[in-house]
């Protein structure tokens, strides 16, 4: 039991987010939390996690706690959900990182 247990943590996911009109392509892993889901959601659209907000039904409140495992939410490769967000300028963030 202990390997079919281990094989479903390490799942792949392939998951659909739209965002401003258009629907980007996140792959993940189930032992993914939701934070590296956010991570990896700003590297295809330039929108800080913290700027992040995503939305499924039913799942929405748990979306937004960064340390859930995926692998805790009901979620398949089927899945669509919506982002809400905007993406700061370069200039913006390079400024942030370095004064904030």
């Amino acid at each position: 039991m202990a390997t079919a247990s281990a094989s479903a943590s390490w799942e792949e996911l392939t998951l659909k987010v739209k965002w401003s009109g258009n629907e980007y392509t996140v792959r993940v892993c189930c032992d993914d939390t939701v934070g590296e889901l956010k991570r990896r959601i700003c590297e295809l659209t330039n929108v800080l996690p913290l700027r992040q907000k995503l939305l499924y039904p039913k799942l929405a409140s748990k979306l937004s706690d960064d340390s859930l495992f995926l692998s805790q939410l009901p979620l398949n490769s089927s899945l669509k959900m919506t982002m809400i967000g905007y993406a700061m300028p370069l200039r913006s963030r390079f400024v942030s990182h370095f004064y904030y």
